[in-house]
């Protein structure tokens, strides 16, 4: 994500043609996973996002937390509960996020 690599903890069941790479790329707005660099760049020219979406819930210098709505941002939802289940080990996936608030 951005310049960070990360080696993650736990295994979350990204789609499977993207689990037997030893690198998958994140966008870091929409969290959208991608198999290679090539298809990152062109991702991020159409990505509209800038920051998470909804609501910002709290702003100290350069730290912002968002408040997002599974309802309303079903596939970012989805894609950080992707997200956090490589590093969270009892972390029960939801595929349906309509009842659940999220803090980014």
């Amino acid at each position: 994500m951005g310049r960070a690599r990360m080696t993650p903890w736990y295994f979350s069941p990204y789609p499977q043609e993207l689990c037997h790479l030893p690198v998958i790329y994140i966008c870091e707005f929409c969290l959208k996973c991608l198999k290679s660099v090539k298809c990152l760049e062109r991702h991020k020219i159409k990505c509209k996002l800038f920051h998470p979406p909804g609501n910002e819930i709290y702003r100290k210098h350069a730290i912002s937390v968002f408040e997002i709505d599974g309802r309303k941002n079903k596939i970012y939802a989805q894609n950080l509960c992707l997200l956090a289940k490589l590093f969270l080990d009892h972390k029960t996936l939801y595929y349906d996020t309509d009842p659940f608030l999220f803090t980014s």
